[in-house]
């Protein structure tokens, strides 16, 4: 028997041998030849160390203990209940909270910008302006004649008080007076107009137009944003709906920022499902007071849809399948020796890298970790250590 499994081993490590010649001779082939000559050489690799542990189970029953050497070394964990929790991920994009476009209220040249890309501004300050000579001389006209008009409004009114003069000279006056205080006071409001300030604290992001430009009320000369405050924005498909409310928290991460994780509660749940894509809107607001997340950068979202405490789960990775279903290996003792043992489970949700199993394991079954992947039902096993 032993030269036989002897055989068996120089047999494998010929082939091996001889594909990996003939490969050096072959012409270049293509990603699906070698694709298919790997999914080959695997299956002839399984089917030699099948028969390969079924003499070592031969050699083991006629009482040969030299056997046990050869069992296939494995690592096991045993099964406890542990925190199970899913959840399912979308793609959000982040918006400043606080973000202007500055355009002017009232026609004219763009006479002088005070800022410059990126810098900081305070609210209230003034930013730029439009070009203002036509008011200005207007203004100066309109205070001479106001000046002229008040006068002879007041002579009218002594004269008035002392019943000389016409009552109609009186009240022309008066009038006269009151239009160009009121033209006076246009005026100025227009002149107001012609200078812009910051709405709030933020830096300079964009200037559209540049300096002696022709500027219409509504066409933006330059945008304003503040990176105190953040949203994050993301669409949501309505199938997740009920896992989704308002105030409960939900992981943040960011790609450009692969170290960082935040649990943030949900701000906002839109009212109104998208016809398009059948997704609701959900929003998070975020504080950024060091400035490290931009606009437009793009975030993840993980929120729960599926919470269990005593839960069995297993890493998905030692999950196989056949033609009876699911199953992972287990160690067990059989007949005074440790064998592998193919128990089939019913899985539930998976969670990063992990898999809920729902049937078929039970608290204190020895699941076979390291070495998974060598071995097959009933083989002998040799527990090297446990996690």
């Amino acid at each position: 028997m032993k030269k036989k499994t002897n055989i068996l081993f120089a047999s494998l490590m010929i082939l091996l041998a001889i594909t990996a010649c003939n490969r050096a001779t072959q012409p270049e082939t293509s990603a699906d030849e070698i694709r298919q000559q790997i999914s080959d050489y695997r299956s002839q690799i399984n089917e030699l160390t099948t028969q390969v542990n079924r003499l070592e189970r031969k050699l083991i029953e006629m009482g040969e203990m030299d056997a046990v050497r050869n069992r296939v070394p494995v690592s096991i964990k045993e099964m406890e209940y542990t925190h199970f929790e899913n959840f399912f991920n979308v793609s959000g994009s982040v918006e400043a909270v606080n973000a202007a476009l500055i355009s002017p209220e009232t026609s004219g040249n763009l006479q002088q910008v005070f800022v410059e890309k990126g810098e900081a501004v305070t609210k209230g300050q003034v930013i730029a302006r439009l070009s203002t000579q036509v008011i200005e001389n207007s203004i100066e006209e309109l205070k001479t004649g106001l000046r002229l008009a008040e006068t002879v409004y007041e002579r009218q009114k002594r004269l008035w008080d002392q019943e000389i003069g016409s009552e109609l000279q009186y009240l022309e006056a008066k009038n006269n007076a009151e239009s160009l205080r009121n033209r006076l006071s246009t005026l100025e409001s227009q002149l107001d107009q012609a200078v812009m300030h910051s709405p709030i604290d933020g830096f300079v992001d964009e200037i559209f137009l540049k300096e002696g430009e022709l500027v219409m009320p509504g066409n933006p000369v330059m945008e304003i944003i503040s990176l105190d405050e953040l949203y994050i924005n993301a669409d949501v498909s309505e199938a997740y709906l009920p896992y989704v409310n308002r105030g409960e928290e939900v992981i943040l991460r960011f790609p450009a920022w692969p170290g960082i994780e935040m649990k943030v509660p949900v701000h906002r749940i839109g009212h109104v499902i998208n016809p398009e894509n059948r997704s609701f809107r959900l929003q998070l607001r975020i504080p950024n007071p060091d400035h490290r997340f931009k606009p437009n950068m793009m975030a993840r979202i993980s929120i729960q849809s599926y919470s269990l405490d005593n839960a069995i789960v297993v890493p998905t990775m030692l999950i196989g399948y056949d033609t009876q279903g699911h199953f992972v290996f287990t160690a067990r003792e059989r007949n005074g020796q440790i064998v592998s043992n193919k128990t089939y489970i019913e899985r539930g949700p998976d969670a990063e890298g992990i898999t809920l199993v729902e049937k078929g394991l039970s608290i204190g079954d020895k699941l076979i970790m390291q070495g998974h992947h060598r071995i097959s039902e009933g083989d002998p096993v040799r527990i090297d250590k446990d996690e």
